[in-house]
């Protein structure tokens, strides 16, 4: 499998060293014939290409400054609740106490409502047409 596959490793490797030095004869010969044309398009690709790759770095630039101020901010959210929370914690404590308290007042009141009715439900027989 090796005798077979090494030519077409070789043969490839032929082909893209002939294609590169066609290459690089044209671009010689370009040189050659029009030198001003030529650098005038090598000059105008490098600026093309240094401001794609500032537009990269800044892009990336931008997002990490994002992140940076999204932790930061999270972190001083953190360390404001750790100071102040309990600040925050003492009304939602004093509403749930006096909720609680109005709930036991209701519990109490019903109770006693039911205590006092309760006799007189018990009195009364129900029945139905008089046959139970």
């Amino acid at each position: 499998m090796n005798e077979s596959f090494e030519p077409t490793v070789d043969s490839s490797r032929g082909a893209v060293a002939s294609f590169g030095a066609q290459a690089k004869e044209k671009i010689l010969t370009q040189v050659r014939r029009e030198p001003v044309k030529t650098f005038t398009i090598i000059l105008a690709a490098s600026i093309l290409l240094s401001v794609l790759i500032g537009y990269q770095i800044s892009q990336r630039e931008e997002e990490s400054r994002r992140q940076r101020l999204i932790e930061d901010w999270m972190r001083e959210v953190t360390d404001w609740i750790r100071q102040h929370g309990h600040k925050l914690g003492n009304p939602l404590k004093g509403g749930l106490e006096a909720a609680k308290s109005a709930v036991e007042e209701v519990s109490k009141t019903t109770a006693r409502v039911g205590r006092q009715w309760q006799p007189a439900l018990e009195k009364q027989k129900r029945s139905f047409l008089n046959l139970f």
